[in-house]
């Protein structure tokens, strides 16, 4: 069906389902990828998402929330209408889901925010055999193709003698830094910023920890050098001009969109290869491209891949 899903103004909508995925306005159904604000408003009247999800958007809506929530495990069939779904682990961040439809023997998935390297703050991406493969278009442009992790964090040596503020999402990325940090450079405490600190709290409490970790502390912040300090990016400017301390934005983007002393790769998307793997493997038919530009991946598939049918949602 080429209006299986449409645009409306609540965003992506599931026709035959009556529901919409991901919706940036009050709707009557709403099927939730995952818990980032612009995927996750609150107020629809009935939302359906993982356990994670929903405790993500409580510690951030708190009373505003005001939904019914029906919580779906990974991997469990539900029915909206006559529309069977299943979340599927997109390895996002903690609870972040691909949404797998199936209607009229065809299968749709749409993968929402995804991310196939390995991250151990989430659950991994797994990969849906479908015939219309819906998929974010972040970074999809050869020029993106995001560095190892181990290589990224070996950056923070340069700065033994500093300590180090890095900008950070507060869900998802925080949580996955704080995590490599302990990996890699164990010498290194790691502080963490009050708003963030609720979600840390979150994964904690959902049984996939961030790590070790400490509240931030001004006086044993300034104590010594061996600290690193992760804070929402707003947060940041504070701290640019602080002698004894080097700042940095944890973005996938090349030109980070804020100021900061060094640039620290480190994204929470499929990069270029990470979304030509997916088309491959999807075994998809037909490809729609939504959240980002999809114009060069449609040129590309076009030349490399005819037998596809590609567009924008």
């Amino acid at each position: 069906m080429d209006n299986f899903i449409i645009r409306n103004k609540s965003g992506l909508f599931c026709q035959p389902g009556g529901f919409s995925i991901d919706p940036n306005r009050k709707s009557e159904k709403a099927v939730i990828s995952h818990a980032h604000a612009d995927h996750a408003i609150p107020s629809n009247t009935e939302v359906w998402c993982t356990y994670e999800t929903k405790a993500i958007m409580e510690a951030r809506y708190g009373d505003k929330l005001r939904s019914k929530f029906h919580i779906i495990p990974y991997n469990q069939t539900f029915m909206i209408n006559d529309v069977k779904i299943m979340f599927v682990p997109a390895g996002h961040i903690l609870g972040s889901a691909q949404v797998v439809m199936d209607y009229n023997s065809t299968r749709y998935c749409y993968t929402g925010d995804f991310k196939v390297k390995a991250d151990e703050s989430c659950q991994g991406f797994e990969l849906v055999e479908c015939d219309v493969l819906i998929t974010e278009t972040t970074f999809a442009d050869p020029a993106y193709s995001h560095p190892e992790d181990d290589t990224e964090i070996s950056k923070l040596l340069e700065y033994n003698n500093h300590n180090i503020v890095i900008g950070a999402y507060s869900v998802g990325k925080a949580q996955r830094i704080n995590k490599l940090i302990n990996k890699y450079l164990p010498q290194r405490s790691v502080m963490v910023h009050p708003e963030t600190a609720i979600y840390h709290r979150v994964y904690e409490d959902s049984g996939m920890k961030p790590g070790i970790w400490t509240h931030y502390n001004y006086q044993k912040f300034r104590s010594a050098h061996s600290h690193v300090l992760i804070v929402p990016p707003r947060v940041m400017s504070t701290y640019n001009s602080t002698p004894g301390i080097v700042t940095t934005f944890a973005t996938g983007w090349l030109n980070p969109p804020i100021k900061s002393h060094f640039k620290f790769h480190i994204s929470d998307h499929a990069d270029w290869n990470d979304i030509i793997w997916l088309v491959e493997k999807s075994g998809a038919s037909k490809v729609l491209t939504v959240h980002g530009d999809g114009r060069v991946l449609k040129q590309h598939l076009k030349i490399s891949r005819p037998d596809i049918n590609i567009s924008s949602l």
